[in-house]
């Protein structure tokens, strides 16, 4: 352990990598830390960082020259998604650095990734069932459920702490740091401000949309696909999706459902639950549904339970939500439109979307556990980000991971990190190219 050092990158909105890189060091590693912003300061302290305070373009230059000078011999860092992330990945794979990606985990809830190189897209995750079934042998099943209590209020007051001081003393301390999120933090705390003022009323047009999607007149069940909607900064949209827009994706969505599904079938949106209502979903999807000419057959839903609704599904349209998971978990049919680790032949559709509406495949069961188990023995560990047990049993994890030093996904099994031209590019919007 004495010849391996940690160079640690933007972490989650918490203590969470402060604690990790203790571990770290009580086993005997090295830790290194380059800070971008206050933010990453606060939740760092009270050790010691570097500052990068440069341009963007300075960075790769500047994390080369780190990387040589302080023998980094691994570098790790929140998603893959981030500008200076998605450089830093690229640089240290070309350089020979372990590269470990950490996220939320691809299982819910109370898993987090510890990836190699990079996500979606860029995991090294094999596609091939065969070799999902080497993996699997021999690895007990995932266990499943929560672990940990989670609290809004608590990731609420961690992120009011990380961007705060961004706001106020950033443009005199890294005028050159722009926050990685979709809109400025006024704005976002604005949206969440007003979407709490409207809960009631939002929940009830909520139930009322369910209704209507879920429902006939007469009270008999309406045969209903649910498209769980991403968060449209995602960077699992930006990335790693046909164009990287969401809006465009919902409208190609709504068209193909328009033209190529029964007359007596419906789509059910579901705004993602931390979605703070900037978006306009409801206005962007009725708008387009009439448009489309499937006004009365479209609906949007800024609430309700998930499962319940994937349940009662004819199958679920995604990008590559973690949601599309738990679909296949629970039996129904799925198809992603963009780069999902869990995009594989005999889980998901492979067909085109126009074929998916009157004829969706169920998954393989058989396959779905052995992914399962393959996905929770290579690049999943219990913990969480927010919450004391969550955030404890994490670091403890995820540094027994890090402190490995053999390799969990096997070289001759691993995928290409970069995946090519994106499947339903082509149905979805003929004139795109990649």
């Amino acid at each position: 352990m004495k010849n391996r050092t940690f160079l640690f990158l933007q972490g989650p909105a918490s203590p969470f990598f402060r604690l990790v890189a203790g571990r770290l060091e009580a086993a005997g590693g090295r830790v290194e830390r380059v800070n971008f912003c206050l933010g990453d300061m606060i939740f760092w302290w009270p050790r010691r960082g570097r500052f990068f305070r440069g341009k963007k373009s300075d960075w790769p230059d500047y994390l080369a020259a780190f990387i040589r000078h302080r023998s980094v011999t691994d570098l790790i860092m929140l998603g893959d998604g981030r500008d200076y992330h998605a450089v830093a990945a690229e640089l240290g794979q070309t350089l020979g650095v372990r590269v470990h990606i950490i996220e939320h985990g691809y299982l819910r809830p109370d898993w987090l990734t510890v990836e190699p190189d990079g996500m979606s897209a860029h995991s090294r995750f094999p596609q091939e069932p065969a070799a999902i079934s080497v993996i699997a042998d021999g690895v007990p099943p995932v266990a499943r459920g929560g672990l940990f209590r989670s609290s809004f209020l608590t990731y609420a007051l961690y992120d009011l702490a990380y961007h705060i001081p961004n706001v106020l003393l950033g443009p005199f301390l890294h005028r050159h740091y722009r926050t990685h999120g979709a809109v400025h933090p006024v704005m976002e705390y604005s949206g969440w401000i007003r979407k709490g003022l409207l809960a009631r009323s939002r929940q009830r047009r909520a139930e009322k949309a369910i209704a209507a999607a879920t429902r006939r007149p007469d009270g008999s069940d309406a045969r209903f696909f649910l498209f769980p909607l991403q968060l449209p900064g995602d960077y699992q949209i930006i990335r790693h999706s046909p164009g990287g827009d969401l809006t465009a994706i919902v409208e190609a969505v709504i068209a193909s459902f328009a033209r190529h599904a029964g007359a007596d079938t419906r789509l059910l949106f579901k705004v993602h639950p931390i979605d703070n209502g900037l978006s306009g979903w409801p206005e962007k999807i009725g708008d387009a549904a009439l448009r489309l000419g499937a006004g009365n057959r479209v609906f949007v839903a800024d609430g309700g339970n998930t499962d319940a609704l994937i349940e009662r599904s004819a199958g679920v349209v995604t990008v590559n939500s973690t949601v599309g998971l738990t679909a296949l978990g629970l039996g129904r049919p799925v198809i992603a439109l963009g780069s999902a680790i869990y995009d594989i032949k005999g889980l998901t559709s492979q067909a085109a979307l126009a074929d998916f509406w009157p004829r969706p495949p169920l998954p393989d069961p058989d396959l779905f556990d052995a992914f399962m188990r393959a996905l929770s023995a290579t690049t999943q560990v219990r913990g969480g980000f927010i919450g004391r047990g969550a955030l404890e049993a994490g670091a403890d994890n995820v540094a027994a991971r890090l402190l490995e030093e053999g390799e969990r996904l096997p070289e001759s099994l691993r995928k290409p990190r970069n995946q090519g031209a994106f499947r339903y590019a082509g149905e979805l919007f003929p004139d795109w190219t990649s």
